[in-house]
């Protein structure tokens, strides 16, 4: 018991030689503030702020998909028209709900229901089209008709499918939304959030062909039996040349727009860039038109996002907090034989500013009712991570090894048969090994006396000729 307490004190000690932080003292934080930090998109206190750092924005948010780090917001949730916007959430069912290849008839009852003069792919009544290719044109072309027919194929009526919206919608944790079409016409009684929109378009992501339809910047429709065939390019000129050249941001992949009018412009974006991908949502944005009013002279959305996207790729970048291997400290285990070592249980990153130091980075272990016996990987509470006075992550705390209760193991004190005849083998070898090496041992000595013997005979040898010799020379004399 001792012997454990020595080594997991001396792995507690490696926690205080590595690189990020110390541990933080619980005193200084409470339970909500996890909550109120910045990871996911609830959280409550994004690292750039909350101030208003775009010009004309309504309603901003600057979300790092990756790291489930919430950079930036501005009036998050005030509840704004989400315009062409709806039309993520009708992509998102259709293809949750349909297939691709479906065959869509479009009736005269949902192009009725789309005002004249609206953004439209134009469709015909009785004309069939695939569901992709109605995808296409709705959130390529944003097209107002496409999205009409697509929610009375599924729903049968634009009310049902508006309820379907809905309930989608809560699902995903929007608190501030309220759908009455598919399309993002203006509606009274329509509203969402930034918040709420960057939740169903994170979802919506997560769906291959849902990432096809946001970042194609262009798609031919083949010609129907009351058609040609249609060429659609995108409405987002952040991805393209092909209508307006001076837009143009390669770090941007994907898009959505949406307009209240020539000069309230929103934007739903993905864009990626050194290591980092961001989704951005700007909503009504306030662009400017010429002095004849006959052409637009800025966007709004456009500029903002781009703006937006700057404050996060130029201020930001993304940074390993937590890898499983690492140790983060001893807890005491309630009726265990020794201490257990906690580590984290998932890799942990987030984005943190450019100019951040190890210093501004701290760790607080919430270790949970920690009781014996402990199984190795059992989750014994949870590990917060935190730059400065904002909490950028959070996972579980995992039980480096197991922990047993005192007196709760058994010894067969009595050997089997094959454990009595090894141990027997083994002590016939080991007196082998002895003997031999006696034998060894004694041969060896034999032999060195043996051969000092024969020493000692040829130096008395020696001595009595030299004596011979010198007596000879005396008689001689």
């Amino acid at each position: 018991m001792k012997k454990s307490r020595g080594i997991c004190l001396l792995l507690a000690v490696v926690v205080l030689l590595q690189w990020v932080a110390v541990p933080v003292d619980g005193a200084q934080t409470d339970s909500l503030a996890v909550l109120q930090g910045c990871v996911t998109l609830d959280g409550q206190a994004p690292l750039a702020g909350s101030e208003q750092l775009l010009d004309t924005a309504k309603s901003v948010i600057l979300y790092e998909l990756d790291s489930d780090t919430l950079v930036y917001s501005w009036n998050p949730d005030e509840r704004l028209d989400p315009s062409g916007m709806n039309k993520i959430m009708t992509a998102l069912l259709a293809i949750e709900q349909t297939a691709p290849e479906d065959m869509v008839t479009v009736t005269r009852e949902a192009l009725n229901s789309v005002a004249i003069g609206s953004m439209s792919a134009g469709l015909k009544a009785g004309e069939q089209l695939s569901m992709k290719d109605l995808l296409y044109c709705m959130m390529v072309g944003s097209a107002n008709d496409a999205a009409a027919v697509i929610a009375a194929h599924i729903s049968g009526d634009q009310d049902t499918f508006a309820a379907l919206m809905n309930t989608r919608a809560a699902e995903l944790g929007c608190t501030d939304t309220n759908f009455m079409n598919a399309n993002g016409l203006s509606h009274e009684q329509q509203y969402s959030t930034a918040r709420d929109l960057a939740k169903i378009t994170k979802a919506a992501l997560e769906l291959p062909l849902f990432v096809e339809l946001f970042g194609a910047v262009e798609y031919t429709v083949a010609a129907t039996e009351k058609s040609e065939a249609r060429e659609i390019f995108t409405t987002n000129y952040l991805m393209s040349t092909k209508t307006v050249r001076n837009q143009y941001d390669e770090r941007v992949t994907g898009g959505k727009t949406g307009a209240l009018s020539t000069t309230d412009r929103s934007l739903i974006a993905t864009a990626e860039s050194g290591g980092s991908r961001y989704l951005s949502v700007v909503m009504s944005a306030k662009g400017t038109v010429t002095g004849n009013g006959l052409s637009v002279k800025t966007f709004g959305s456009f500029e903002e996002t781009r703006a937006l996207l700057d404050i996060g790729f130029e201020g930001y970048a993304v940074r390993q907090l937590l890898s499983t291997d690492r140790v983060m400290d001893q807890f005491s285990v309630d009726g265990g034989e020794n201490d257990v070592i906690g580590r984290p249980g998932a890799n942990l990153i987030a984005a943190l500013p450019v100019d951040a130091s190890p210093l501004d980075v701290t760790y607080k272990c919430v270790p949970g009712d920690i009781k014996a016996p402990l199984t190795e990987g059992q989750t014994i509470g949870t590990v917060e991570v935190w730059f400065r006075d904002v909490c950028v992550g959070q996972c579980d705390l995992i039980a480096m090894f197991a922990v047993e209760q005192p007196g709760v193991y058994t010894f067969n004190l009595a050997p089997t048969a094959a454990e009595a005849a090894l141990r027997a083998w083994t002590t016939w070898l080991l007196i082998g090994g002895i003997a031999l090496l006696a034998v060894v041992l004694i041969w060896f000595a034999v032999v060195l006396i043996r051969h000092r013997i024969r020493i000692i005979k040829i130096e008395r040898r020696h001595k009595l000729i030299s004596g011979e010799k010198k007596k000879r020379r005396r008689r001689n004399a």
